[in-house]
């Protein structure tokens, strides 16, 4: 098994306590998959929070591996350059 180690994060934004994926993932197995793990128990987390949309335009700015707001980085690298399109 791979040693797992917290990427470096900018200072929680005020919402971040109501996220239902708080206190969820210990060990960062959910939401930061080994490379060909699925991200379904993350998203399906994603999917009932109250925050997700927050969440989701945090991570476009901020995030660069995990999921976030229900997207995985490669969903994510896709939602900026559409929005530079745009």
């Amino acid at each position: 098994m791979t040693d797992f180690f917290w990427p470096e994060l900018p200072p929680s934004p005020r919402w971040h306590v109501l996220a239902a994926c708080d206190g969820t993932d210990e060990d960062g197995t959910i939401f930061f998959p080994e490379h060909g793990h699925s991200a379904a128990r993350a998203k399906a987390i994603c999917a009932r929070c109250p925050v997700v949309e927050q969440c989701l335009e945090w991570a476009i700015q901020h995030e660069d591996s995990g999921v976030w707001g229900g997207t995985t980085a490669p969903e994510r690298v896709e939602l900026r350059r559409a929005r530079r399109v745009a």
